[in-house]
């Protein structure tokens, strides 16, 4: 009789095992049985964990939430989150699991872990010191100051949102305030990060660029009363603005409309962090202008994406810092650059074997605001692919080119 799979040796099981990159794989790996599972953990102890790219979280109109790793091939496989975010718009993702979702269109806004199940409630409503009145919001994309803790206290992260409604950015910490505090309106805002400033003159905090790639830095005051993350506290945002260098072919006007959809001016810009610098890309549109095959033309003005390197310099008497962007030294450089609204991420590619750089991106260009208020109709889902450098390709293996979804874009999972 021919030996039974739970009798391999521990030592081949092991080898196996350090060769599967994909962390669900390993998952997979270790339900098998008790013995896999204890060659896993043997090997566990002596090897850390591989290096992890995103996974891209799907909610199909029907059917379960699913995700395609780029480390396991074109398969989906299923995940199970909390009940409430299956049907959930997602408003952005965050290292260790971490989403932001609406469980309710514009409403029941909420950090949810997908792999510990925690589940930190945020606000509904908006605070707005400047009139004193508390109105409702619309979160549109989330940023984190840090991951928050698996407790309601938030573990003092604090929270920046792209929002609509009487301001378009609201900040807010999680487990804490009762309400997101509404900022002044930052005229074409698309995006925001926090970053810790790169030295060199940078400041740490939450960096939003603007459609004419103007900076500002929000940062939390300290020594308010009851502490910084006290629940007696009162929750303040100082903003700073760099002292910015126009770029000579940085034709874009700001949008004075922040509802609008960057496609609809031409370009979009994301703000990502790399080797402890902040870059920027710019999407130009149409990007997508597809050849038979997929490919886009590599002409100028088909070229899609630029990154650009932000440049800090602190002038005389320190109360002004100098800025501008400026053109990477050496392309991508073996950069794997994640897009997604207030939460991008680079990678190495070195790190994931033949793994390429390029520029990955989703459709989150624009943002329909009846489709968060449930009026119906399908999110956008198809505007998919990624750029190498040269040329932009339709498209992410194992993301379906059909794909449909009433609850939500897709996004990227970082595990």
């Amino acid at each position: 009789m021919a030996p039974s799979w739970s009798e391999l040796p521990s030592e081949l099981l092991g080898v196996v095992f350090l060769h599967i990159r994909c962390v669900a794989d390993r998952v997979y790996f270790t339900a098998a049985c008790r013995s896999w599972r204890a060659a896993a953990a043997a090997r566990a102890r002596t090897a850390p964990p591989p290096p992890q790219l995103p996974w891209l979280l799907l909610l199909p109109s029907g059917g379960a939430p699913c995700f395609v790793s780029p480390l396991a091939g074109s398969s989906r496989r299923r995940i199970s989150l909390p009940p409430s975010a299956h049907g959930a718009r997602l408003c952005g993702s965050h290292a260790g699991g971490w989403l932001a979702v609406a469980a309710s269109g514009w409403r029941a806004y909420a950090l949810v872990n997908a792999f510990s199940r925690a589940w930190l409630p945020l606000p509904d409503r908006m605070r707005v010191p400047r009139h004193g009145i508390t109105t409702c919001l619309v979160v549109r994309a989330v940023a984190l100051s840090a991951p928050p803790l698996a407790s309601r206290s938030g573990g003092g992260c604090v929270a920046a949102a792209l929002v609509s409604g009487v301001s378009n950015l609201a900040f807010v910490r999680p487990g804490v305030d009762r309400h997101w505090v509404a900022a002044e309106t930052v005229h074409g805002l698309q995006d925001i990060l926090y970053h810790d400033g790169g030295g060199g003159g940078g400041v740490r905090g939450f960096h939003a660029v603007t459609a004419d790639e103007a900076v500002t830095v929000f940062v939390q005051e300290e020594g308010v009363p009851g502490g910084a993350s006290s629940s007696t506290s009162t929750l303040r945002m100082s903003w700073r603005s760099y002292r910015m260098q126009r770029r000579r072919h940085n034709a874009p006007p700001a949008r004075t409309n922040p509802s609008s959809s960057p496609a609809a001016a031409g370009v979009s810009h994301y703000l990502v962090e790399s080797r402890g610098k902040l870059l920027m890309v710019v999407r130009h549109f149409p990007s997508v202008a597809f050849q038979h095959g997929g490919v886009a033309g590599a002409g100028a003005g088909a070229r899609g994406f630029e990154v650009l390197e932000l440049a800090v310099e602190a002038l005389a008497g320190g109360d002004h810092t100098a800025a501008a962007w400026v053109e990477l030294d050496g392309g991508l450089d073996g950069r794997a650059l994640y897009l997604s609204r207030c939460c991008s991420r680079a990678f190495e590619a070195s790190q994931f074997g033949v793994y390429r750089e390029g520029v990955y991106f989703l459709d989150d260009t624009g943002f329909d605001i009846s489709l968060a208020l449930s009026y119906g109709g399908n999110f956008p889902c198809s505007d998919v692919g990624w750029y190498s450098g040269r040329e932009i390709m339709r498209g992410i293996e194992g993301f379906p080119a059909e794909f449909q979804s009433t609850f939500s874009s897709p996004t990227w999972l970082y595990p």
